[in-house]
């Protein structure tokens, strides 16, 4: 039969003629194309997919724009293919980060786009994958960190250099391009090969223009032509060759560098990146495993050749252009640079902490320059699953950076180049939606020296020249697309400063104008502008809260009753209703009274409202980290880290009822060491409440006779008082004028040195013994974190610093202060002490200690301990808010940024909630004889920023105040009256006083 069939098929060829072969080799190919590229089961949805193309789009604009047009269509995932390739792309902030950050070891590695693969041939550290990139970058960073001792004086060295080479062209338009790239391509040239070139060396040059042009043609029409359809392209002629040509020109002058030094190598010294590699190669001499030789050293060595100049340079040619396009913008950073830096000091990255407004112009140029578009690609190395869609193994994954650089909702003007996006008040803002170095753990590895280069190399040319347009020429922010975004070709003119030519009629207007002026006159004039300035600055929004007669300067300073605020807030309320405003000096705050107003700002509205303020006192002290005054991820990432530890260390647990009824015991004995005599309970109590949160801290207690533990909690309660202090407020108001002056405020900032200096010796003590495999307390597990963080920042010993500060300083203050208030009421009011005496004898006695779960039957000692938290009313407005976007509440207007008050005392005294509110009567949390809770007592704030450590608060107010009752009496001194009238600092506490523990 087979013999038979052999004759017949080669019969049927013969009748069939050459057209029908060309029709039947098109169809296979249509359906091995259709195969090929179908969609996995739910595989993101993207555009038609035509044969053996893929994807139209308008090529007629950059692909990144194009691409972004799709997301309105499809949604921030969709899919895209292009010949042979076949991408999915994310956009958005969110689904960025989910990608990079939290499946950050499933797209670790590079895919095989054909122009990469053809050059790097999966060596070196951008396209390597696997082992290689891991055992290739470790190494990298490592080699880099040993020689990066000189990279900022390195930096330095070559901005003189610019700016000499700058000057050569005496104020004529001139291209920067190449002067620009040399001066960066210098600085990674001097690491890798250990030295730099002329700016005249012709051949530094040529490689220069070789590098520039190579780079551009991967990103040209026909770079990305080769990519789709590379096994046709790779045999057509076109412009893309010369990529090969000029990448061998690149090889060739690099393997000759590395030759040379292996003539010269000196194995006990290391002079740069190739000496570190050679040395590296002999030590894995004969290890067939290891990736250590040649070929790598030759790819990585080009890739940061490569990476290290094309970026920076990129950002640094925008900066430029936008400075010259912008001339006030340019004017701001000079007035900055003058004032910080002056004309002769280099400058450093020490000074850019003082330059808030210069740091603002670099981060939006690296946002509106959108240098990288798209990212680096990345593959899955695994099936996962991304925005509910399946992504297989293999799939490459685009990050549309530019979806989140223009991002309407995070930008206020996105398409404007707009360094108010960076400030706020006047200080540098870090904004989450900001990855011009892309993140996880395939970010930029060379993040640290881009941003030193940007910053030395922009001060350094702007604190010599002011960059212009050429006369008669108009500047074009048109862009190519290389491997980079980078601005078209351009001339500009770098007129050096205080040469600028002036109209020569102006000086003697001027000086005639001065002449003139008396100084009674100029004073006059400058109160003037000073009024008007003042009222533009702080005049309100259209269907702004209303508020009283605003005084300039001063704003409602005058209404404000240091010594009892909550009076002054109340008298507001009946005269403006339950949402007003106020301006103290430069601070605008919104107050919301009554539960309504309450609830919406902090529960229907709670995600806009969950940042804290920038107000300077807690600025100096909390620095925007750690848990009370960090906002945003870091505060999120925090807060989630510390509720999990604690809860890991016993809170809500046997455990840690355990040690505060031990503690409990502590307190009491020294209590009985005073015999019944008058004593000050504060320092007692203080001890014995921060002894509860050291314990899941520290792992330890401190005893109540220890003498540097008693003088830093006496730091504490001063610290805590001192906040209310008439100067603490003004420097808060006014602090470019407080910060000269003495006064409380200069107080805190020293008492708190002295707390960060206590709990950088409890963490050394820690990292000394500390044992990764087992965490002790709060401290170690957040030692543990921070081993694990390598990339995002989020948990450092800075951190844990302001966390454990934090925690202790929250911890210790409210619930010392309440039960300072729950001793005095008791001893003001005995008939209330006596019965809950008699409650505690019948359902505890006198044998055993209490236990939280005796708080169910003690219905009237309950009822006693919320009443105490609401008369004592310890955090009278709630820790402030802010809008982190434009909003309305109760219809009005509230823009972002607006510091929002909620002022739980308007709950804690309503008279409509409160039989007698202004009254100590614990029948208010009692009905028919069962303890009851008020909605209306939220004394531990509520939503998502509520008091994380209420838990443990309730239960050492339950526990320590039963525990004294039950076997103590408390009285006032003999011939002494005790008074409730408080003392206001950052809790509202008794004022100081002495009492009488008799035992029962």
């Amino acid at each position: 039969m087979e013999l038979q069939f052999w004759p017949d098929f080669v019969s049927f060829l013969k009748k069939l003629n050459g057209r029908m072969l060309l029709v039947a080799l098109v169809m296979s190919l249509l359906i091995i194309d259709l195969v090929k590229k179908r969609r996995p089961r739910n595989f993101p949805p993207g555009p038609q997919l035509f044969p053996l193309v893929g994807t139209f789009v308008d090529f007629k604009q950059p692909l990144h724009l194009a691409l972004q047009k799709l997301t309105g269509r499809y949604g921030n995932i969709f899919s895209v293919q292009f010949g042979s390739l076949t991408f999915v792309v994310v956009n958005g902030y969110q689904m960025v980060r989910e990608a990079l950050v939290h499946q950050a070891e499933i797209f670790a590695d590079r895919p095989s786009i054909p122009l990469l693969q053809e050059i790097f041939r999966g060596f070196g550290l951008i396209s390597s994958n696997g082992h290689i990139w891991r055992q290739q970058r470790k190494f990298a960073l490592a080699a880099l960190k040993s020689l990066a001792v000189n990279f900022e004086e390195k930096v330095q060295e070559e901005s003189r250099y610019l700016v000499e080479t700058i000057e050569e062209e005496k104020g004529q338009p001139f291209d920067p391009h190449y002067k620009i790239n040399s001066a960066v391509s210098n600085i990674i040239c001097s690491i890798t090969f250990g030295n730099r070139f002329d700016y005249h060396d012709n051949r530094f040059q040529e490689l220069l223009h070789s590098l520039a042009e190579t780079l551009l043609l991967i990103g040209s029409f026909w770079g990305q032509l080769y990519n789709a359809f590379p096994l046709i392209m790779r045999w057509l002629p076109g412009p893309f060759r010369k990529i090969f040509r000029h990448w061998e020109k690149l090889q060739y002058f690099v393997k000759g560098v590395i030759a040379k030094h292996k003539e010269d190598l000196d194995q006990s010294e290391a002079g740069d990146y190739i000496d570190c590699y050679l040395k590296e190669i002999e030590k894995f001499k004969g290890d067939t495993s290891s990736y250590f030789h040649e070929e790598n050293l030759l790819c990585s060595t080009l890739d940061l050749f490569l990476t290290g100049t094309e970026t920076t340079a990129t950002a640094i040619r925008w900066a430029l252009l936008y400075m010259a396009a912008y001339p006030h913008i340019q004017e701001k950073v000079q007035q900055e640079i003058d004032a910080v830096v002056g004309q002769c000091q280099q400058p450093s990255m020490a000074d850019k902490e003082r330059m808030p407004y210069t740091s603002a112009v670099l981060s939006e140029v690296l946002r509106m320059g959108n240098v990288v578009p798209l990212g680096v690609p990345r593959m899955a190395t695994s099936d996962t699953t991304l925005a509910g869609f399946h992504l297989p193994k293999g799939t490459t994954l685009m990050t549309s950076l530019t979806s989140i650089m223009f991002d309407k909702n995070v930008w206020e003007t996105p398409d404007s180049f707009n360094p108010e996006h960076f400030l706020e008040n006047g200080q540098y803002r870090r904004r989450e939606a900001f990855l011009p170095f892309s993140a996880g753990k395939r970010a930029c590895p060379g993040e640290q020296l881009a941003r030193t280069e940007l910053f030395i190399f922009f001060v350094a040319l702007l604190q010599k020249f002011s960059f212009q347009a050429p006369a008669e020429a108009a500047l074009s922010f048109a862009f190519t697309l290389s491997l980079t975004r980078c601005p078209k070709p351009f001339q500009l003119r770098a007129v050096p400063r205080g040469h600028i030519p002036a109209d020569p009629q102006h000086p003697a207007m001027l000086q005639f104008l001065w002449d003139s002026l008396s100084l009674q006159t100029f004073l006059i004039f400058l109160f003037i502008f000073l009024l008007i300035a003042d009222y533009m600055k702080n005049r309100n929004p259209k269907n702004f809260p209303p508020s009283p007669l605003r005084l300039p300067f001063l704003g409602h300073l005058y209404l404000v009753d240091f010594k009892d605020p909550v009076v002054a807030v109340q008298r507001l309320v009946k005269r403006y209703g339950d949402i007003f405003s106020m301006h103290m000096g430069g601070m605008k705050f919104v107050m919301v009274t009554g539960m309504r107003l309450v609830k919406e700002v902090l529960v229907n509205q709670g995600d806009k409202f969950l940042d804290r303020p920038d107000l300077p006192v807690d600025e100096g002290i909390f620095r925007k980290i750690g848990l009370i005054s960090s906002t945003g991820h870091l505060w999120k990432a925090q807060r989630r880290f510390t509720l999990t530890t604690l809860r890991n260390f016993g809170l809500g647990k046997r455990s840690l009822e355990e040690r505060i009824q031990e503690e409990c015991r502590y307190l009491m004995d020294v209590f009985r060491d005073e015999q019944g005599n008058p004593f000050n309970p504060q320092l007692k109590i203080t001890n014995a409440v921060a002894n509860v949160i050291c314990s899941l801290i520290f792992g330890n207690r401190f005893d109540y006779h220890d003498d540097d533990f008693q003088r830093l909690l006496k730091l504490m309660n001063e610290m805590t008082a001192l906040h209310g202090a008439v100067s603490t407020q003004l420097y808060n108001n006014f602090p470019s004028i407080m910060k000269y002056l003495p006064g409380a405020h200069q107080t805190i900032f020293k008492y708190w040195k002295v707390l960060e200096n206590f709990m950088k010796e409890q963490i050394n003590k820690h990292k000394e013994d500390w044992n990764p495999s087992e965490s002790r307390d709060y401290i170690d597990s957040y030692l543990l974190e921070i081993s694990k963080d390598h990339n995002s920042g989020i948990f450092q010993e800075e951190h844990l610093m302001a966390c454990s500060l934090d925690l202790m300083f929250a911890g210790t203050e409210t619930t010392s202060s309440t039960l300072r208030w729950a001793l005095l009421f008791m001893a003001i009011h005995p008939e209330i002490q006596a019965r809950v005496q008699a409650e505690i004898d019948a359902v505890i006695g006198q044998a055993r200690s209490p236990a939280l779960e005796d708080r169910n039957k003690l219905h009237y000692t309950n009822a006693v301990i919320h009443e105490v938290q609401r008369k004592g009313n310890v955090i009278p407005f709630n820790v402030p808010r802010m809008a982190s976007e434009d909003t309305y509440v109760d219809g009005y207007y509230i823009p972002k940024g607006t510091i929002m008050m909620t002022n739980l005392t308007s709950l804690l005294f309503d008279k409509n909630e409160w039989k007698t509110p202004d009254s100590f009567n614990p029948e208010h949390f009692l009905k028919d004889g069962k303890f009851w809770k008020n909605e209306y007592f939220l004394p531990f704030s509520t939503g998502k920023r509520a008091c994380l450590g209420e838990l443990l608060a309730r239960s050492e107010l339950f526990l320590f105040f039963t525990s004294l009752l039950q076997k103590f009496t408390f009285q006032a001194p003999p011939g002494t009256t005790l008074s409730p009238q408080p003392m206001m600092g950052i809790a509202m506490a008794p004022q100081p006083y002495k009492i009488c523990a008799v035992p029962r």
